[in-house]
């Protein structure tokens, strides 16, 4: 199998064509024709995911999160983007971002989160397309969803609004999704990043909003991706080892103790 068998792969279900103006989906380093035999999935490519790949013995690693997202004016090799950039070339592995396209498809990230949180009846939303929204299966307090969604994304959320509030009905957009064009008819609105005027404006339409960090609401996207892997390579006869990268980047703390091991 090569990247580029891998990348079709990906395209068959999250068209790279589908990706924001903004981003920087697709392969971003190495070469189309390169073998695969070990492929690491993980949200970021950081030092300590490429330092697995070398590990595992991996010739590619697919992320969520695209390396160059924004425009590069130097090619440091000693910091920042430029390190990781020469870890991947010296080692001659490959990466692939599958990023906003994955976010909207159908199964991608925005639905692992919903399926993640355990919500009945999920719909996509017409205004956003990173917009899901469904209901809990037993209505209860913002508060004690809160606590639901910490124990089931091993985040520190922060929720914004009534603790005492009634929740049944909840909209989700993993990520920085924004939060501009959340009209749902929901209860709360879970996001992994809010600006403040996105906030007050959203508070403002009657939702109680819960924070629960980028990292937390998209994990559960590269898990699913990493899991359709493994099924697909099986029912195929693919030979080729896949490894997911399960270790946050940095730790989250809350109440003294950190929400993930």
């Amino acid at each position: 199998m090569t990247v580029n068998d891998i990348y079709k792969w990906l395209d068959s279900f999250a068209p790279f064509e589908t990706q924001e103006e903004f981003d920087n989906a697709g392969l971003l380093v190495g070469s189309q024709d390169q073998e695969v035999h070990k492929v690491l999935f993980a949200l970021d490519a950081t030092p300590a995911v490429v330092t697995e790949a070398m590990h595992f013995g991996a010739e590619l690693i697919v992320t969520h999160h695209p390396l160059m997202f924004e425009p590069m004016q130097q090619l440091r090799y000693d910091q920042g983007e430029g390190a990781i950039l020469k870890m991947l070339a010296a080692s001659n592995i490959s990466l692939i971002a599958a990023h906003t396209n994955l976010d909207q498809c159908a199964g991608g990230v925005a639905d692992n989160l919903a399926e993640a949180l355990a919500l009945d009846g999920v719909m996509p939303s017409g205004n956003c397309p990173y917009l899901r929204t469904g209901t809990l299966p037993s209505p209860c307090t913002a508060k004690a969803f809160l606590a639901t969604i910490n124990r089931r994304l091993s985040a520190a959320a922060r929720l914004y609004g009534d603790p005492d509030a009634f929740i049944r009905r909840v909209a989700v957009v993993p990520g920085a999704g924004g939060a501009e064009q959340i009209f749902a008819n929901a209860d709360v609105f879970v996001t992994g990043e809010i600006k403040h005027h996105e906030l007050l404006a959203t508070v403002a339409r009657g939702l109680t909003v819960i924070d629960a960090g980028h990292y937390p609401t998209e994990f559960p996207g590269i898990a699913a991706l990493h899991k359709r892997f493994i099924t697909d390579a099986a029912k195929n006869g693919w030979n080729v080892e896949a490894k997911l990268h399960t270790q946050p980047p940095f730790p989250q703390i809350t109440d003294g103790y950190p929400a993930h091991s």
